[in-house]
């Protein structure tokens, strides 16, 4: 950032380990929602989408491996973009990537515009992909063929968040692009291989990371958790009536052998949602974010399963943004009285949602690996149509 002429001013909060989308540790506590005190931030890059809602700073830097930097974005109503093309140690085939975060899609445009344009960027690491701004995509004006999905058949989203894809589907339809219904193949088993991905070694790679008195902290929830996914007793016992449950204990690798299979097969996962993608003749995707607008700071623990829609993208390596498109609306609230209460988690997403009449809602974008000029074009669109739906 320096080298680019940026003056880093301020280093914010995130959670501890990273994994999570509350924001809060035990040495410089919880960070706010910038709408609404007794709603969390989101994570884990928190403390930058509170920051950067509030006023202080006009762009920061977040990291993003399962929406991370999205799901901030998105409970501050602010913009973020996920790049495709890199990748976390110990985390094989599920890519992470630090990407902007800003108040205007315009914004997000000018840093990757400058942090592309740097050739040394790319001679200094040979494994980086050596990948340019591409104006002529993101100045491109035909229309493109965009899929769009209301809910993954993983987590039913809460009325809002429908809401918010629904009437980015009617802009862009007035826009010119065509809209084709799309759906996520098999969003369990991708669900699946992206948790089995990202703790591909039962946490032990970040559980060594904390020191020896903090490792204490979790050392009890870490042998509880060897003897339920280990065993896999627990799965069993819950399929026949809480079935999502039991997929997700069934996600972690037993030995190397698992793993090799788990990896194959999120291999095999990439190309068919690509040629699914192609056969429609797909440029985009536009979806939810995630099922719930910005809930209280203790929730998210226990909702690790709604992060389906951002986990999926970083599954598939494909950018992903979001970009603010509306707010809770009492009509909204009104609607969650018919949310589904099948399971423990759906029953905790409906009580969490309660109160929320007045928070930002984002909706997200997606497209191939590399193409993030059509995320970012596509977002800019979004963001100018609701402006001047505000103006009229």
């Amino acid at each position: 950032m320096e080298l680019l002429g940026g003056v880093p001013f301020v280093l914010t909060n995130v959670p501890q380990s990273l994994l999570s989308y509350s924001c809060l540790n035990p040495i410089y506590g919880t960070t706010i929602n910038a709408y609404k005190c007794d709603r969390t931030a989101g994570g884990s890059s928190g403390g930058e989408g509170s920051l950067i809602a509030c006023g202080g700073s006009i762009i920061g830097i977040g990291g993003d491996v399962g929406g991370s930097l999205r799901f901030p974005a998105h409970f501050n109503g602010i913009t973020s973009l996920k790049r495709s093309g890199t990748s976390v140690m110990g985390r094989s085939l599920v890519d992470a990537s630090l990407g902007p975060m800003t108040r205007t899609v315009r914004d997000a445009v000018t840093f990757l515009k400058i942090f592309w344009s740097e050739r040394w960027f790319f001679r200094g690491d040979p494994y980086l992909p050596a990948i340019y701004w591409d104006d002529h995509q993101y100045l491109n004006k035909q229309p493109l063929r965009i899929g769009y999905y209301y809910q993954d058949g993983w987590f039913e989203p809460t009325p809002a968040l429908k809401r918010a894809v629904q009437e980015t589907h009617s802009r862009l339809e007035k826009l010119g692009h065509v809209l084709v219904e799309f759906e996520p193949p098999d969003m369990a088993d991708a669900f699946k291989l992206f948790l089995g991905a990202i703790l591909v070694d039962d946490g032990k790679y970040i559980l060594d990371k904390f020191d020896k008195v903090l490792q204490e902290i979790f050392i009890f929830l870490v042998i509880i958790t060897r003897i339920i996914f280990e065993t896999r007793i627990f799965g069993k016992i819950v399929k026949p009536f809480w079935p999502r449950l039991s997929k997700v204990c069934e996600a972690f690798a037993l030995n190397t052998s698992e793993m090799r299979q788990m990896f194959e097969d999120i291999a095999k996962y990439r190309h068919r949602f690509v040629r699914e993608m192609k056969a429609l003749r797909l440029d985009a995707i536009i979806c939810p974010i995630q099922v719930v607008p910005a809930i209280e700071h203790f929730y998210p623990m226990k909702l690790i399963s709604t992060v389906s829609y951002c986990g999926l993208f970083n599954l598939l390596d494909f950018p992903a943004g979001t970009v603010k498109v509306t707010e809770v609306s009492e009509i909204d609230e009104l609607c969650l009285k018919d949310y589904p209460e099948n399971d423990l988690w759906e029953k905790l997403v409906k009580k969490a949602t309660k109160d929320s009449v007045g928070l930002p809602v984002g909706v997200q974008v997606a497209s191939f690996p590399f193409h993030e000029e059509t995320v970012l074009r596509l977002l800019a669109e979004i963001e100018k149509s609701v402006e001047l739906e505000k103006i009229i």
